[in-house]
């Protein structure tokens, strides 16, 4: 019985397994590729900081009056 339970357990995990692996994919619905992805996200962090920097100046100078 505890034999067919591992058997069980372990066909389980290999369709599970076989799933995962198929819808792995490159592309997303827009296809965009996960490096696109990054990309843009890196240059969106940049425009956040340089935004971040702008705000903190403008702050600072503010609170000099």
């Amino acid at each position: 019985m505890r034999g067919a339970l591992i058997i069980a357990v372990l066909i389980a995990m290999l369709i599970v397994g076989i799933l995962v692996i198929k819808d792995m994919q490159t592309e997303n619905a827009d296809g965009v590729s996960k490096q696109e992805a990054i990309e843009k996200a890196e240059k969106a962090v940049e425009t956040a900081e340089d935004a971040i920097g702008r705000i903190t100046d403008k702050a600072k100078k503010s609170m000099e009056y």
